[in-house]
């Protein structure tokens, strides 16, 4: 991490952000989709697919919206979220150092510390960490849970009066609900932990878009916060065991571990599970025959999360990077560089899905979703965000069967890699 002060961090965002508006002007569909300025992400993905199995973009990365191509490359070891360089030995100094030039600007995941949230965690690291999690957050563990969720979501819907916003007043606090839940947090710390993950929101966006000085801001203070949070109670259950993640992952791995693994559930998990969920409501009130066929039989809920997967997934980018010379696509990737999977394109990828622009929950299913691959970050909290996006839907075809949309959906600017919903308004 480079350490800056608050003008140095602002000109180097500042910097980014006019770098990437420029590359835009390109017409370059992936430096347009990062750049997150209106335009139609649909259409960009497809331009992307357009371009070949794996284009060069003038960002400086190898992109590809081929499903076959998107789901080789999240499966190869050989790349990583993170990069090469984060494990190599720290340079000697010899002699006085240079000055950077000003047109030397550090790249993103130098200057924003995210590490402290394991989102540049290593494959092996993820892989290691998600064979822990797969029995504390399985279906099987998950399922006990139900009725909290519900209950969760009803104190919710019975907070927002006949119209509401379902992502702030429903899906944001029932998210919170169940991931506190999981991590066993006090009841003194609701309010605090809530708040955290508030601020928090954009945390994946951020590693590719580059956010405005205040949110960067906002953003590191809700991860140290986070991680002080879950410190605290690493403390308390090191002295009383309880029936909850944070003991259970601490009788097997370190508090190093524990303690990020737990702010990326707190934090990207949570985000994640509001934002599948809203927007798997958003398609079905798009469709009112969809919602009343699920409001008729709750059973549909899974398909309806799967669906939303593919078509409209909460993780739309992936950018991963060589960790060694490899061939992709027939194309050479130097170690160092960088390779972006567009997720939601390939999920819409007429090759692998008959007719994938329409939102389907009951077609043959030719292919998993990309969006929760192992290996990767990410993955660790797609049991939390599967189950609590499928018990929402359950609870809230149960309790508001008469759910309409009132306005329009509005989307976080900048928000390349999530398209997080911000705003869903609704009536019943």
């Amino acid at each position: 991490m480079v350490t800056m002060n608050e003008s140095e961090l602002g000109r180097v965002l500042l910097t980014h952000r006019g770098v990437q508006w420029i590359i835009g002007t390109k017409d370059d569909p992936y430096a347009l989709l990062v750049r997150a300025a209106g335009d139609d992400p649909h259409r960009l993905g497809e331009l992307i697919r357009e371009r070949g199995p794996l284009y060069r973009s003038s960002a400086e990365a190898w992109v590809t919206a081929h499903h076959e191509i998107a789901a080789a490359a999240l499966a190869d070891p050989r790349l990583s979220v993170r990069h090469p360089d984060a494990d190599a030995p720290a340079a000697q100094d010899e002699g006085e150092q240079r000055e950077p030039m000003p047109w030397e600007v550090p790249a993103l995941r130098e200057i924003l510390p995210f590490e402290g949230a394991f989102l540049t965690a290593g494959r092996a690291d993820c892989e290691r960490v998600r064979e822990l999690l797969e029995p504390l957050l399985g279906a099987k563990a998950m399922e006990p849970l139900r009725p909290v969720a519900e209950r969760a979501l009803h104190r919710a819907l019975a907070g927002a009066g006949s119209g509401f916003d379902l992502r702030t007043e429903v899906a944001e606090p029932f998210a919170a609900a169940i991931v506190r839940e999981l991590l066993g947090v006090p009841e003194e710390d609701h309010a605090r932990f809530a708040t955290l993950c508030r601020g928090a929101a954009g945390l994946l966006d951020a590693t590719v878009c580059s956010p405005h000085l205040r949110t960067a801001r906002e953003l590191i203070a809700s991860v140290e916060g986070m991680r002080s949070l879950i410190a605290g109670l690493i403390a308390q259950r090191r002295e009383e065991p309880g029936d909850d993640l944070v003991s259970a992952l601490l009788a097997a791995t370190g508090e190093d571990e524990v303690r990020s693994v737990c702010t990326l559930l707190a934090l990207v998990g949570t985000e994640l599970s509001a934002t599948l969920f809203c927007d798997a409501v958003a398609e079905l009130l798009d469709r009112p025959a969809q919602w009343r066929a699920l409001c008729e039989d709750p059973q549909l809920a899974a398909a309806v999360v799967e669906e939303t997967l593919r078509h409209a997934p909460p993780v739309r980018l992936v950018p991963l990077y060589a960790v060694e010379d490899l061939e992709l696509a027939g194309t050479p990737v130097p170690a160092g560089g960088q390779v972006v999977v567009a997720v939601e394109a390939a999920g819409r990828d007429s090759a692998v899905h008959a007719e994938p622009a329409a939102f389907d929950p009951a077609r043959e299913r030719t292919a998993e979703p990309l969006v929760f691959a192992g290996g990767l970050p990410t993955s660790l909290p797609a049991p939390t965000a599967r189950f609590l996006a499928e018990a929402g839907l359950r609870a809230l075809a149960a309790e508001a069967p008469g759910l309409r949309p009132a306005g329009p959906v509005l989307r976080r600017l900048r928000s390349g890699v999530t398209g997080a919903v911000i705003e869903l308004p609704v009536a019943r």
